[in-house]
């Protein structure tokens, strides 16, 4: 198993990534514990918060849910959205 998030990288392009975590090593809450807080201050001089992991900066993260295996994780938004809808259909 594992927990995937989806994290925005720094910049202007808004480019998002996944991050997986094996759940065998690391709970949902170790696991977003990875994603270090750190203040920083916009070009135009606006405070915020962003995250880092593994040499990464990312504007924000989001916790995607538990897949079996890496084949079954969304490789994109429209994935993800089959995802929600088949989990929907499945309840």
């Amino acid at each position: 198993m594992y927990h995937l998030f989806r994290a925005t990288l720094l910049g202007y392009e808004r480019k998002q990534e996944g991050v997986y975590f094996d759940a065998n090593h690391y709970t949902r809450e170790e696991a977003e514990a990875q994603f270090k807080p750190y203040d920083g201050i916009t070009q135009r001089g606006y405070p915020y918060t962003g995250y880092e992991f593994g040499g990464s900066k990312y504007h924000d993260v989001s916790y995607i849910g538990e897949f079996p295996n890496k084949k079954s994780m969304p490789k994109n938004n429209d994935e993800y959205l089959d995802y929600l809808i088949a989990k929907g259909r499945k309840r």
